[in-house]
């Protein structure tokens, strides 16, 4: 009996230092949490930078290419037009004139001259009616310029530079036309326009997909200037901005490394699907939160090789 009791006694000494020890091991481990937690003279010889994440909103949109029309594109079909149309109307009242002249027991002209001016008549408004139609096929049917108070209005503007007309061309699109356009240079300075004014344009034979006409009002854009194009859809989400020289790859994924300690760097997985000039728009990262842009590399490095040193 007395050993049986002594078994049972060392059973229950030895369960409770386990349940002891293992609360223990849990708060060691919780102590530092998780990420790569260095020593305070590494994190310098690291030569680390931290920033902290900005606020950003996103749109999501479809995006496309365009060009700037020339000047002397929309100033020769304009005046093929206005020269038809200002023919037309001055033989329309020829013929009419000499319709009521050859009228009546006194007729001041002969049947054959009505003839002539009938003619001219006819043959003027086919040639409007020519023009017309081409000018339809380079700028679309719904051109802005329906009328010739809007046509005169619209030729000023971009006569005068203050307006300029772009051929966007978006690759995979349907449904009604767009109520703005979003018209950004290329290259370095990536100025941006929104254009409210937009209508369909003739298939691009150059590139696939469906084309607009954007009027783009306040541009310093140049005549035959190659620009992106954006549409937004859906609504604006809120995240945060992270620059693009943050991101590190591994794993197949991007990430970035957030400072949640003093000499603590967690490694959070981003996704790049949605840039913004100079960055990214994430949700994994929050506004304010403190984002490692400089020495993001060497903190990949360390954490998949801890002997990895600073100098390496």
């Amino acid at each position: 009996m007395r050993k049986i009791g002594f078994i049972a006694v060392s059973l229950l000494l030895l369960a409770a230092c386990g349940k002891t020890e293992k609360p223990a091991e849990a708060e060691k481990e919780g102590a530092e949490g998780p990420g790569l937690t260095l020593k305070a003279e590494e994190v310098k010889s690291l030569g680390l930078t931290v920033q902290a994440a900005t606020a950003a909103q996103f749109t999501g949109r479809i995006t496309g290419y365009g060009v700037v029309t020339a000047l002397d594109t929309i100033a020769q079909a304009d005046s093929e037009f206005l020269t038809a149309q200002a023919a037309a109307a001055q033989s329309t009242a020829a013929a009419a004139r000499a319709r009521s002249l050859s009228t009546g027991e006194e007729a001041a002209i002969s049947r054959e001259q009505l003839e002539v001016a009938e003619s001219k008549a006819a043959a003027d408004a086919a040639a409007l009616a020519l023009a017309r139609r081409k000018t339809e096929a380079a700028f679309g049917l719904n051109s802005p310029w329906h009328d010739a108070a809007s046509r005169q209005a619209v030729m000023r503007r971009l006569a005068s530079g203050e307006a300029v007309l772009v051929r966007a061309t978006f690759p995979a699109i349907g449904g009604a036309v767009p109520k703005r356009v979003e018209i950004s240079r290329m290259g370095a300075d990536k100025k941006s326009w929104t254009a409210h004014t937009v209508w369909d344009a003739p298939a691009d034979a150059a590139v696939p997909g469906r084309s607009f006409y954007v009027l783009v009002d306040g541009s310093d854009l140049a005549q035959n200037e190659r620009v992106t194009a954006a549409i937004p859809t859906g609504a604006s989400e809120a995240g945060a901005k992270v620059p693009a020289h943050a991101l590190v790859f591994g794993e197949s994924e991007a990430w970035v490394y957030l400072q949640t300690a003093a000499n603590t760097f967690l490694r959070t997985k981003v996704d790049i699907g949605r840039p913004l000039d100079d960055g990214y728009f994430v949700t994994t990262v929050k506004p304010g939160d403190k984002v490692v842009v400089d020495g993001a590399g060497l903190l990949l490095a360390r954490e998949i090789n801890p002997s990895t040193e600073a100098g390496d």
